[in-house]
């Protein structure tokens, strides 16, 4: 239903990104150290709930396409998209839940994996800055920024094409 009016990107910009290119693996690098560092939320839901208390303790919000006709949970994903945006949260649109799910070891969950928040690394917590120390970020997450910062601007997030395994 969406889909029908979607601004198509130039296709240069993105030419074989999805399937050639090593950000999935970056991305399942990514989920997977976040998820031993206990640095995940997972679902839709306790994502919002999250954000509205801790918006700038988040680095990723990868959410995965919504299925056609799911007019509700489209609406709340914009909502979330557009909050992150604001709150200069890197969003990364994936596409599939159940591979979400895989790759994070939860194949028999039945979890919603339309969302998954990966917050910053944690830091010294009696240390007086306010400020994120970046050099605790791991080469994958950095890796994984430029490729959000080279996509900023566009009106329209490419989706990256995750590995089946």
């Amino acid at each position: 239903m969406y889909k029908d009016s979607v601004v198509p990107v130039k296709a240069e910009t993105f030419s074989g990104m999805a399937a050639k290119s090593p950000i999935s693996q970056c991305i399942k690098t990514v989920l997977r150290r976040a998820c031993v560092e206990k640095r995940l939320t997972v679902g839709l839901l306790p994502a919002i709930q999250y954000l509205s208390k801790n918006s700038n303790r988040a680095l990723f919000c990868l959410t995965a396409e919504a299925p056609p006709g799911d007019s509700a949970t489209h609406m709340q994903e914009v909502l979330l998209q557009a909050f992150c945006v604001e709150n200069d949260i890197y969003v990364i649109k994936v596409d599939s839940e159940t591979k979400l799910r895989k790759l994070l070891g939860c194949c028999g969950s039945s979890m919603d994996f339309s969302c998954v928040l990966v917050h910053y690394p944690y830091t010294d917590p009696f240390s007086d800055s306010q400020e994120f120390d970046f050099s605790t970020l791991s080469d994958t997450e950095r890796d994984l920024i430029e490729h959000c910062e080279m996509n900023w601007g566009y009106s329209q997030t490419p989706v990256i094409k995750l590995p089946e395994k």
